[in-house]
């Protein structure tokens, strides 16, 4: 079952390990929804979807994305990796972006990082971040903390 957020918006996700997950999301004032997911396979998170995005480990047995992932997306998805550079057969993302099976693209990891190949640095469809996607305010403010604790935490000890 795909979580519905009461927002218009269904989320579903695929992952090897975790069959079900609940997530907390905080929001302003102290208020909280919680989003329970149950994971599906792979395949049918591809064809359902309408904005794909990766958070997976580099893959040994080569792209998790690639033309035949492509052939089985919505016309029109969305794709963006936050994950690691190679994890996206990237000529089959350019195919796939200049057929218009996927409307958008969002990297903020490329195979030749830090320097993406020219097709990918300069394509109309695609945006790129210099893999800085996790450094929002609210990540430093908990890597900070987490440090502090563990500074602490250190110097208790002793």
């Amino acid at each position: 079952r795909s979580s519905d957020l009461g927002l218009g918006m269904r989320v579903i996700a695929a992952d090897n390990n975790v069959g079900r997950a609940s997530i907390k999301v905080k929001f302003y004032n102290n208020q909280f929804i919680n989003v329970d997911i149950e994971t599906e396979p792979l395949q049918d998170v591809l064809k359902h979807s309408d904005f794909i995005t990766l958070h997976v480990p580099a893959q040994k047995d080569g792209y998790m994305i690639g033309k035949n992932e492509f052939e089985i997306m919505k016309d029109g998805v969305a794709v963006v990796n936050c994950s690691r550079g190679g994890v996206i057969d990237e000529a089959a993302l350019i195919q796939a972006l200049d057929s218009g099976k996927v409307r958008f693209a969002g990297l903020d990891v490329f195979i030749n990082e830090p320097t993406p190949s020219k097709e990918i640095l300069t394509h109309s469809k695609i945006s790129l971040t210099p893999h800085t996607g996790a450094s929002t305010l609210e990540a430093q403010d908990r890597i900070g903390l987490s440090l502090a604790e563990q500074i602490s935490s250190i110097l208790q000890i002793q």
